[in-house]
């Protein structure tokens, strides 16, 4: 979690499963399988757009899972709106590490 709250995803990449999915039917593929396309998949999707800040709320545990509510302050770039995104993800954890994530948002992702 401090990781994520940092800002820095690499620190809390090898706690992903090479084989993990990711299921966001939101983002516009349903599920995303292994951490190769989610990567790339996360990529598209924060291309055109400035993070000026990200906050996560959390964990609520639970058995083998816990939830995270995140908050983007965000600018795309092309229209120059600056806005708030906020999501909750459910991850399950397996062998140590993270296999799947469900991600719901409360405010859905700008087409």
């Amino acid at each position: 979690m401090e990781a994520l709250r940092r800002g820095a995803l690499a620190e809390a990449t090898p706690l992903l499963s090479p084989t993990m999915v990711r299921v966001a039917p939101l983002e516009g593929v349903a599920e995303t399988v292994g951490l190769e396309a989610i990567m790339a998949n996360a990529h598209r999707l924060t291309a055109d757009y400035d993070i000026h800040e990200v906050t996560a709320d959390g964990p609520l545990l639970g058995d083998g899972q816990f939830a995270v509510k995140f908050t983007f302050d965000q600018t795309h770039r092309p229209s120059g709106v600056r806005r708030t995104a906020r999501k909750v993800t459910l991850y399950t954890v397996s062998g140590g590490r993270i296999v799947r994530e469900e991600v719901a948002y409360v405010d859905p992702p700008a087409a």
